[in-house]
């Protein structure tokens, strides 16, 4: 789940060790209590909850304790609700980061922490993840649902929007329809998107480059016999060999995962955009020959303030990945506090 993923990479830090599996127990692998108060402060600035060495000593694996964490076993998440809660705590103004194509918003675990800790941090997620609330058809319908689950948490703005991919077309879109209803959007992050036919769509030739979509870039599916589609067991011993989270997932979520891709390419294929009254945060991926892509610049004839643009030198795929992020992550940080 994306709690544990979160504790797995605090365990394997502060142990310096390179992975870590979520039965592993941190005593066993060389913990201590010094370790274990660093394990505990950092899990409070990430997660924004208190835990204790006793807390710890109960529940030493990264499973155990993040289901301390989320209340107990009935109380545990799988990772697939509408929203996802990254971090509840906080006294400002929370971050709504919107799922990319594949539609989970797990990728966005590693933004906790950069994201100052007085933010909550939640990832809005595909509908049909479930397996029966029907896709939605158009734009329209996800930017609907998607305030509606925004002003249950927070029903007055000042908003904090962020999206990559495909969730940066929906975070535009639901910036300006906030503003439309008369709310204020402080802080508007997309993430190395356009508008219009999206570039994995022109690129798309087989069911595999949807995996490589649907999947976060994973790659692998391309090494595999033939070119036709994979058995749902093949595609989850794939994920899991590649260290990805979304190994977790069964085979039935992960059907539903490949259908809400590509349904959500026919809805990123967006028309000419509503207008922004403000600034637009954009990080660009390179392109595919290294250099800059000139991406930010589709959308300032959109935006009323200015683009403010960052090149990295990080294909689209890896843009959620820890070495990304450690570049977007002070930029990200800094905008949220003049904004906030």
């Amino acid at each position: 789940t994306p709690h544990e993923q979160i504790l797995a990479t605090l365990f394997a830090e502060i142990l310096n060790i390179p992975t870590i599996s979520i039965d592993d127990n941190f005593f066993e692998l060389g913990g201590h209590s010094l370790l274990a108060t660093r394990l505990i402060s950092r899990t409070r600035a990430l997660l924004g909850v208190r835990l204790s060495i006793r807390s710890m000593l109960k529940s030493p694996t990264v499973e155990s304790l993040a289901r301390l964490i989320q209340g107990g076993e009935e109380n545990r998440s799988n990772g697939l609700e509408p929203v996802l809660s990254l971090r509840s705590n906080g006294s400002r103004p929370p971050l709504f980061c919107i799922h990319p194509g594949g539609g989970m918003a797990w990728c966005y675990a590693g933004l906790l922490r950069h994201v100052p800790k007085d933010h909550p941090v939640y990832g809005l997620q595909a509908q049909g993840l479930d397996g029966e609330t029907p896709l939605p058809t158009d734009m329209d319908e996800v930017v609907e649902d998607y305030v509606a689950r925004i002003r249950a948490i927070q029903p007055q703005g000042p908003y904090h929007l962020l999206g990559w991919s495909f969730g940066g077309k929906v975070a535009y879109a639901l910036a300006a329809r906030l503003q439309q209803e008369g709310e204020k959007v402080a802080m508007l992050t997309v993430i190395d998107t356009g508008f219009g036919r999206s570039a994995e769509a022109d690129g798309l030739r087989g069911p595999r480059d949807l995996l490589d979509i649907a999947f976060d870039g994973i790659g692998a599916f391309q090494d595999e016999p033939g070119d036709g589609p994979l058995e749902m067991s093949r595609i989850v011993e794939i994920l899991k060999a590649g260290g990805s989270a979304l190994g977790s997932l069964d085979e039935r979520t992960v059907e539903m995962l490949i259908h809400i891709t590509e349904n959500n390419l026919k809805i990123g294929d967006m028309e000419v955009p509503a207008r922004f009254d403000g600034d637009v945060l954009f990080f660009a991926a390179e392109g595919p020959d290294g250099g800059p892509t000139g991406l930010a610049e589709v959308w300032k004839p959109f935006v009323s303030g200015q683009v403010e643009s960052y090149d990295l030198a990080f294909k689209h795929s890896k843009m959620m990945s820890a070495d990304a992020l450690a570049v977007m992550g002070p930029v990200l940080a800094r905008s949220l506090k003049e904004r906030s």
